[in-house]
C-alpha cells in the first residue's frame, strides 16, 4: 500500500505527541502498579506493547482510507462486533463474576471496546444528514439511533458491564445533542431519564451494582467490602500529598490495599507516587488531547467528520472523568478504563483506533 505524502504532511503531530506522552505515562505507571505482583512487570509490558504495536499498526490501516468510506461501512463494523459480544455470553470467558472476554488462538480481548468507536461510526452516517440540513432531531428521528444503542447496551448488561454500558448510552445521547434537539424531544428524554433508573433498580442491577451505590452514598455501609477498598483508594491519593512520595515508592498498591490498582483504579498508583502537582500535569495533559479532539471536530470538512470526531472525544473525557471521580470517591465504582493508562490491550486497541480516525478526519480537510 503506498502512502500519500500530502497525508502525511498533514498528520495532526499535536494529537499524535501528546498521546504518545500519555502512553509512555501510562508504561512507567504500569511498571510501578505491577512491581509488587508475583510475575512481575514484565509480562504485563510486553502485552501492553503487543497492543500498542497492533493499534500503531491499525492507525496506518486507517489513515490510508478516506473516513467517508469507512463510515460507510459502519454497519457491516457493527454487526461483525455486536456478534462477538453476543459471543461472549454463550462463550465468553468468565472471571470476576463477569463474562466479558472471548479467546481465539489464545489471544484474548474484549468486544465490547470496540463498540464505542463503531456505534459512533454509526451513529454520525445515521445523524450528519441532520446536521447539514440544520434540522432539530424530533422524537421519531431518536428512535433509530436509539434502537442500534439499545441492543449493544443490553448485550453489555447482560455480561455484566455496567461501566461500558454506560458509555455508550451516554455518548449516544452527547451525539443527539451535538446534533440538536427540538424541545419536545428534551422533554421525552428527560422523561425517560427520570423513570429509567427506578426500573433498572428493580430490574437491572445486580446486588453487588446495588451495593456499590449504597456505598457512594454512605461510604461506610459497607466499611469491610466496597466501602474499605474506596477508602483504601482516597488514602492513597491522599498520601501522594503536594510532590508524591516517588516514582516506585507508593505503598498502598504495593501491599495490595486497592483493587485493580493496575486497570480501573490505576489513576491511584499514579496520584500516591506524583502528588497533586503530578496530577495536575496529567489532568492538563489529558484536557489538551481532549481539546485537540473537539479542535479537530470544529475544523472538519463535513458534518460526518465533525460529529465522528466529537463522539471520539466524548468517549475520551467520559472514560477520563469518570475512571478520576470513582478513585476519588465522587463517582460509584464502575468499571470504566483509564484512556492510555490503564492496563488492558483492548481499551488500548480502541482507543488507539479513534485516534486513527481523528487523524484520518483532520488529514481530510486539506485534501478536498
Amino acid at each position: 500500500m503506498q502512502v500519500d505524502k500530502r497525508k502525511l504532511y498533514h498528520l495532526d503531530w499535536y494529537l499524535i505527541i501528546n498521546g504518545l506522552i500519555l502512553f509512555a505515562i501510562g508504561l512507567m505507571n504500569l511498571i510501578s502498579a505491577t512491581s509488587s505482583f508475583y510475575s512481575g512487570s514484565y509480562g504485563f509490558i510486553i502485552k501492553q506493547l503487543v497492543a500498542f504495536c497492533a493499534g500503531v499498526v491499525l492507525i496506518g490501516v486507517i489513515i490510508n482510507f478516506d473516513y467517508h468510506t469507512i463510515a460507510g461501512h459502519a454497519h457491516i463494523f457493527y454487526f461483525v462486533v455486536l456478534a462477538a459480544v453476543v459471543l461472549v455470553l454463550v462463550w465468553g470467558m468468565a472471571a470476576g463474576g463477569a463474562r466479558r472476554w472471548i479467546s481465539i488462538f489464545g489471544i484474548s480481548f474484549q468486544p465490547s471496546e470496540f463498540i464505542k468507536p463503531v456505534l459512533v461510526l454509526l451513529l454520525a452516517c445515521i445523524l450528519h444528514e441532520k446536521k447539514r440540513e440544520k434540522a432539530l432531531l424530533g422524537p421519531r428521528d431518536v428512535l433509530v439511533p436509539f434502537i442500534w444503542t439499545l441492543s449493544p447496551f443490553v448485550l453489555i448488561l447482560l455480561q455484566p458491564d455496567l461501566g461500558t454500558g454506560l458509555i455508550i448510552l451516554l455518548v449516544a445521547l452527547a451525539l443527539l445533542w451535538f446534533v440538536g434537539m427540538k424541545k419536545s424531544t428534551y422533554a421525552i428524554l428527560i422523561a425517560i431519564g427520570t423513570f429509567l433508573p427506578l426500573v433498572a433498580w428493580q430490574y437491572v442491577l445486580k446486588p453487588y451494582q446495588k451495593q456499590r451505590i449504597y456505598t457512594f452514598l454512605n461510604i461506610d455501609a459497607d466499611p469491610l467490602g466496597v466501602g474499605y477498598h474506596t477508602k483504601q483508594a482516597m488514602i492513597a491519593v491522599g498520601s501522594g500529598k503536594f510532590f508524591g512520595k516517588g516514582y516506585l515508592q507508593g505503598t498502598q498498591h504495593k501491599l495490595q490495599f486497592i483493587p485493580e490498582h493496575h486497570t480501573d483504579f490505576i489513576y491511584t498508583v499514579f496520584a500516591e507516587e506524583w502528588g497533586f502537582l503530578g496530577s495536575i500535569v496529567f489532568f492538563i495533559l489529558f484536557l489538551t488531547f481532549i481539546r485537540r479532539c473537539l479542535k479537530i471536530s470544529q475544523d472538519a470538512h463535513d458534518d460526518l467528520g465533525s460529529i465522528i470526531a466529537f463522539g471520539l472525544a466524548t468517549i475520551i473525557f467520559l472514560q477520563f472523568t469518570i475512571n478520576v471521580l470513582m478513585a476519588i470517591h465522587l463517582a460509584p465504582v464502575v468499571g470504566i478504563p483509564l484512556p492510555f493508562i490503564s492496563y488492558g490491550g483492548s481499551s488500548l486497541i480502541s482507543v488507539l483506533i479513534s485516534v486513527g480516525l481523528l487523524l484520518n478526519i483532520n488529514m481530510r480537510r486539506y485534501m478536498f
